[in-house]
């Protein structure tokens, strides 16, 4: 006896022709698109480029920023971009700690002051960005220019001061301490104004949130009374904004 073939037992269990066509042409676009992004995608779009550091910001520079952390290359690809005065050094620091490849920073939009100071790669990128961040926030505050920012150390072979044992990340050049912004008009806005309930503590705290985009930690007055004159910029770490 034979059985009538249904319907079901009719059907191709492989995909349909146009089905595999179109599954094959995604495959190929897929790997041309990975293969040649370079040809259409902008640098400041493609995550394995490096960071322009006069480049508009967008929703890529936080992942750039951390990939280039880890990346000496990436690192030193970006700071080539950078509006900075940079002396590279194979070796720096103490005896107790040794620094490899660091590099003195001087100049910018709004230098530091004293300058130059210490810095490891991934630290001097981010006072770059800081540098020139900073300005249009002091413009809308207080309506004039920032000249220089007031720095009060990077390099320190020490210890966290509240966790003795565990070494400070100024220990290996990879944090400073900002304690006042010096304005064109003559003006210093000091990190001890932190609580002067006026234009002036409105201004270090927007300059304190704007820091968290750029440092992977950012301590000011408000996490501690060891902080309570300066902000304390992080390039190590990740997201502890206080």
């Amino acid at each position: 006896m034979v059985v009538p073939q249904t319907s079901h037992s009719r059907r191709n269990p492989s995909l349909p022709h146009w089905r595999r066509l179109i599954f094959l042409l995604l495959l190929i676009t897929t790997i041309a698109a990975t293969v040649l992004h370079r040809a259409w995608l902008p640098p400041v779009w493609d995550p394995v480029e490096p960071l322009d550091l006069q480049a508009p910001p967008n929703v890529l520079r936080p992942l750039k920023l951390r990939l280039l952390s880890s990346s000496p290359a990436l690192c030193k690809a970006a700071l080539r971009t950078a509006p900075l005065h940079i002396h590279a050094y194979s070796a720096a620091g103490s005896v107790s700690c040794p620094i490899p490849d660091v590099m003195t920073v001087s100049g910018g939009p709004a230098p530091g002051m004293p300058e130059p100071f210490l810095a490891s790669c991934r630290l001097a990128v981010r006072w770059s960005l800081f540098e020139t961040e900073i300005a249009p926030i002091v413009r809308d505050a207080f309506g004039t220019e920032l000249r220089r920012i007031r720095q009060a150390g990077s390099f320190a072979c020490r210890d966290i001061r509240d966790h003795p044992g565990v070494r400070s990340s100024h220990a290996s050049a990879d944090a400073i301490d900002v304690s006042g912004f010096l304005l064109a008009d003559g003006r210093e806005i000091s990190v001890s104004a932190w609580n002067s309930h006026d234009q002036r503590s409105i201004f270090l705290h927007t300059v304190r949130d704007r820091a968290c985009r750029l440092f992977g930690i950012v301590l000011s007055p408000d996490y501690n009374s060891l902080h309570a004159t300066h902000l304390h910029l992080q390039a190590t770490g990740f997201g502890l904004c206080r």
